[in-house]
């Protein structure tokens, strides 16, 4: 085991992300993975109007993703535990995100990628900007 699991963790994430979300492409048409962050590593994948971003937090060591819907006049960005609670899908403390060890940055993604899941159709539907202001997502104007 090394001194630094974290390290290990940094190492591991775009390749644990891009399996564990791989359905997003597959089942969905999504594109991705896309790769960028600085601060924050974060892996994207984009669909018409959607992108989820999943974010590696080094400071709380954690994993973090959000939801971007976007329509002709704003896009609103949504936490992904906040979703699961407005949806009616649990508590946001059923979304896993402590990634201090790579299997517990495993079992995170496991546990988001369920929810994203579950989310997914709710997404797609034509209430899906009621559910992001449920989930108290931040909302800007787009030009």
């Amino acid at each position: 085991m090394s001194k630094h699991p974290f390290a290990a963790v940094q190492h591991a994430f775009p390749n644990e992300v891009e399996s564990a979300f791989r359905f997003l492409v597959d089942d969905f048409g999504l594109e991705g993975p896309e790769v960028g962050g600085v601060a924050l590593p974060t892996i994207a994948f984009v669909g018409r109007g959607l992108r989820y971003r999943i974010m590696l937090d080094p400071d709380d060591m954690a994993v973090i993703t959000r939801v971007e819907v976007e329509t002709e006049s704003k896009r609103l960005v949504a936490e992904l535990d906040n979703l699961v609670q407005a949806a009616g899908l649990g508590a946001p403390n059923h979304v896993k995100y402590s990634a201090r060890t790579l299997t517990a940055l495993r079992k995170a993604l496991e546990s988001q990628a369920k929810y994203v899941r579950l989310l997914r159709p709710r997404l797609v539907s034509d209430t899906v900007l009621q559910l992001m202001q449920m989930a108290n997502a931040r909302e800007w104007t787009v030009r």
